[in-house]
């Protein structure tokens, strides 16, 4: 009971404060130690304000993130050249943010959860100029999704390290200097990371090292200056995607060992991609339609999967520049298909 009065009694207050917080250079802090804590914030219309939240115990929400069809109710701010901070450490917590406004930054950090529902951060931000970045560390079951729209030059990074038993990072982004980053070291189990960015200067990345079991990895991109880039070392399981579209795309693609397979599309322009597999089943498929492209691949074999089989290429090119180089080597059934036109 006690608890459950200091929640509403936080919730309270915090609503109070927030609804005051309309003049510059606000600040809002608070803490919490305990269980099954509940708090939000909504900060207008302040500019060069602050807001820190420090909770740490069990099952604490920080904002409640929309899920199905559920809206939700996360820590606002509407404000510019402001920052949103919130440490959450113990288990089962999980933090909803949403900013608006330009030259924002917002951190969310998650550490030291071993409940087996996990930790989940959810961070929105819209405008310009914003940067956000999530940590999630020693937690076992973790979740992290950041999604930036309507606004240019903004950064977003996710960072996740030795959680367990599930572990999945994601960055969504719309427009113009785009930069994204999803890095994962030292996981176990499943792992998964996507980014998907939509118009302009792109770059992307997925980084999952010494991963381990049913690795997978995503990078979606859309038009103009596109880059990609994924790297599974470690991996086993594997898989790994990166599908780009228009302008001026390269790819990368990158993976360690195990069952592996990867999945490389490209569109229009300038393309180039590369894939390298290393160890065990290997399976590619790699497709390119226009422009001036170019491709290589190579698996390095090893297959002892069912019945000794996969190793198996692809690569499929469609019109102007194309060239293509597939090498494959050592042990399984290979095949090697290369269609140009």
């Amino acid at each position: 009971m006690m608890h459950a009065r200091k929640s509403l009694l936080s919730l309270a207050v915090l609503m109070a404060l927030s609804g005051a917080a309309m003049a510059d250079d606000s600040t809002v802090n608070t803490t919490q130690d305990g269980s099954s804590n509940a708090l939000n914030v909504d900060q207008q219309g302040a500019t060069q304000s602050t807001v820190n939240i420090n909770q740490k115990g069990s099952q604490n929400t920080a904002g409640i993130p929309a899920a199905g069809r559920y809206s939700g109710a996360a820590i606002s701010q509407t404000a510019s050249y402001s920052s949103l901070n919130i440490n959450q450490s113990g288990n089962y917590n999980s933090a909803a943010a949403k900013q608006s406004g330009n030259n924002n930054s917002g951190a969310i950090t998650q550490t030291g959860g071993s409940y087996v529902l996990g930790q989940s951060a959810t961070l929105d931000q819209s405008s310009a100029y914003n940067t956000a970045t999530i940590g999630q560390a020693s937690n076992t079951r973790t979740s992290a999704s950041i999604t930036q729209g309507n606004g240019n030059n903004n950064t977003a990074t996710t960072s996740q390290t030795g959680n367990g038993n599930g572990t999945g990072a994601s960055i969504t982004q719309s427009g113009n200097y785009n930069l994204a980053s999803v890095t994962q070291q030292g996981n176990s189990s499943f792992i998964s990371g996507t980014v998907n960015q939509t118009g302009n200067s792109n770059t992307g990345s997925v980084l999952q090292l010494n991963s381990t079991y049913a690795v997978t990895a995503k990078v979606d991109q859309n038009g103009n200056n596109n880059l990609g880039n994924v790297q599974q070392n470690g991996a086993s399981a594997s898989t790994a995607t990166a599908t780009q579209r228009g302008d001026y795309n390269t790819a990368g693609l990158y993976q360690s060992g195990s069952s592996l397979e990867a999945n490389v599309q490209q569109r229009g322009n300038n393309n180039y991609a590369s894939s390298t597999q290393t160890g065990s089943y290997n399976e590619e498929s790699l497709l390119q339609t226009g422009n001036n492209n170019r491709a290589t691949v190579s698996q390095t074999g090893s297959s002892s999967g069912y019945f000794s089989a996969a190793n198996v290429v692809g690569v499929t090119q469609s019109g102007n520049n194309m060239v293509a180089n597939v090498s494959q080597s050592g042990g399984g059934g290979n095949v090697a298909t290369v269609y140009q036109h």
